[in-house]
């Protein structure tokens, strides 16, 4: 052992002639306690350290490796911490340990010869060595990612991220399972760190998720190497596409619902795609793969969704997904408007897709789902936030309604704020009617053309009160009530009968609440829910006594 320059300033001495160093031995075994093993084994002499015990072992040429302890050559105390460091797959934070030997220090980053990844050994003749682990994480605990992962080597790896296009090293020892089981191509979750001594991003506290797509988000360019196999040929069932990343080459394969378009790939183009995960087979594969630059490019529909001074946001007819346009690549006469149907190419630059060479369509072109003509009874489980709620909300179709299928199961369907004939209010336990639509290219189902049910009145508890329209403005307008003396304010939203034209002198039925949109200084009141009635059902004056005679005076 006194061979390797790593142990020249440590002698261990036999345990059994000094009673201190038993006494000494007997403290650290009951302060650590420690319920894991780990060895650092020297790979010239097979020495080992074995921080269960903070005994020192040889393997196995020291005849009694209980009798002795690790020990400075000067007789000084050592302390050791090495409580989160095992070597059984269970996980610890990466990080190293100081080393006087600059060449004994493993970088993640670069292959050696060592088993022993980010960490070295610091030996000392000090009157005092304190050896500590470094924890590149205690300080920079990140939020969860998930990813990919691409490849896996002797005792590390590297995850392709789904959220960045980054591709970060990990620790065998950060993974949190049985390290056999994992695969590349295997869905994770971790953690993004970064290495206390190099600084660069790494990966902890991995964990395997559900084999689901983990789709990623960038695309990569890259070149088919093997195509399909075509009717009645002998080919692979499979395609390869090949692609650089860092000045390695990867493989994935591909199959023919991967492609987009009517287009048959051919060894040697240049294609775009994401990589994500097989739900079956749970390995790698590229998905959403495009022809780049072909003679006849694949055209798409969508509708104009949103715009703003120089560019805007197509939603796709084929996903579930909107796509950025600038205003440069319409090639109409007239400028776009929002909701236009339109036709498109999609091209990528800087990993992003971006719609290209734009042209309108007839109305009326694109359809995104199909709606049921059966009219559906439902009670509203969930209505939709109003005010200032409305816009921290994140869920498109947050609205919940419950209704009976005709197999006489309850199912719950989710709504948006414009599946209702009017934005008018609805509430917890109101009944409704509507139609259910189905998406095409996901096939969600929701409700739409959601109507408000008289009947909800009678269940609701709510006091409705009567009064007439007395002035129409633009999109509002006021009543005279029969209970309270000023005007009520309304809006044209709150009308549940949407085929009927508002008129002066209209006798309605309405709920009154306190405005949303007033200030608390203003104090408004305003009418919600408003039904017409039937001529001659309002009255503001009760008839007392008549035919009475009098004398004017």
């Amino acid at each position: 052992m006194s061979s390797n320059p790593q142990w020249k300033s440590f002698q261990p001495p036999i345990m059994n002639s000094d009673t201190s160093i038993l006494e000494f031995t007997k403290s650290l075994t009951i302060q650590n306690n420690l319920s894991s093993s780990s060895n650092y084994q020297n790979p010239s002499n097979g020495s080992g350290y074995n921080s269960s015990n903070n005994h020192f072992h040889t393997i196995p040429n020291m005849k009694d490796s209980s009798n002795n302890v690790f020990s400075s050559s000067s007789g000084g105390n050592y302390s050791s911490n090495f409580n989160s460091y095992t070597t059984n797959n269970s996980r610890f934070p990466i990080g190293t340990f100081n080393s006087t030997e600059p060449g004994d220090i493993f970088n993640g980053d670069t292959l050696s010869s060592s088993p022993i990844v980010n960490n070295s050994f610091n030996s000392s003749s000090t009157n005092n060595t304190n050896s500590s682990y470094n924890d590149s994480n205690v300080s920079n605990q990140g939020t969860r990612e998930t990813g990919i992962i691409e490849k896996l080597l002797h005792s590390y790896g590297f995850i392709q991220c789904c959220e960045r296009q980054a591709r970060l090293f990990f620790h065998f020892s950060q993974f949190s399972g049985n390290i056999e089981h994992l695969k590349i191509g295997d869905p994770v979750e971790f953690e993004m760190t970064y290495d206390r001594r190099t600084g660069k991003p790494i990966a902890s506290t991995v964990t395997k998720i559900a084999p689901e797509v983990v789709l990623s988000e960038e695309r990569v360019t890259g070149t088919v190497t093997t195509e399909l196999r075509t009717e009645g040929s002998g080919g692979d069932t499979q395609g390869r596409i090949s692609y650089e990343n860092r000045g390695e080459c990867f493989f994935l394969p591909y199959t023919k619902d991967d492609v987009e378009g009517n287009v048959t790939l051919r060894a040697g183009d240049k294609v775009s795609f994401q990589i994500a995960t097989n739900p079956r087979r749970g390995n790698l594969g590229a998905s959403h793969v495009r022809l780049e630059n072909p003679a006849h490019p694949v055209k798409y529909q969508g509708v104009v969704c949103s715009m703003k001074e120089s560019f805007g946001f197509i939603e796709r007819a084929d996903v579930v997904k909107e796509i950025f346009f600038h205003f440069s690549e319409a090639k109409t006469k007239e400028e776009l408007q929002l909701g236009d149907d339109v036709e498109f190419i999609i091209q990528t630059r800087n990993g992003k897709e971006v719609a290209c060479n734009i042209t309108t369509l007839p109305p009326g072109t694109v359809i995104f789902e199909d709606v049921c003509p059966d009219i559906v009874k439902g009670q509203v489980l969930k209505p939709l936030e109003r005010g200032n709620q409305a816009r921290h909300q994140n869920d498109p179709l947050p609205g919940r309604i419950r209704y009976r299928a005709p197999d006489h199961s309850e199912v719950e369907i989710p709504f948006g704020d414009k599946d209702q004939l009017r934005d008018f209010t609805l509430k917890h336990g109101d009944w409704v009617q509507f139609r259910v639509a189905t998406d095409r290219r996901d096939q969600l189902e929701r409700a739409t053309n959601i109507s408000l049910l008289p009947e909800s009145f009678n269940v609701s508890g709510e006091k409705r009160e009567q009064g007439t329209i007395v002035s129409i403005k633009d999109g509002f307008g006021f009543l005279r009530c029969v209970e309270r003396e000023p005007r009520l304010f309304f809006h044209f939203s709150e009308v549940l009968d949407v085929e009927r034209k508002l008129c002066l002198n209209d006798e309605v039925e309405f709920t009154v609440i306190q405005d949303p949109t007033s200030s608390f200084s203003n104090n408004r009141q305003s009418a919600i829910r408003i039904k017409h009635l039937d001529p001659g059902t309002v009255h503001f004056e009760n008839t007392i006594e008549e035919g009475l005679n009098g004398v004017v005076t």
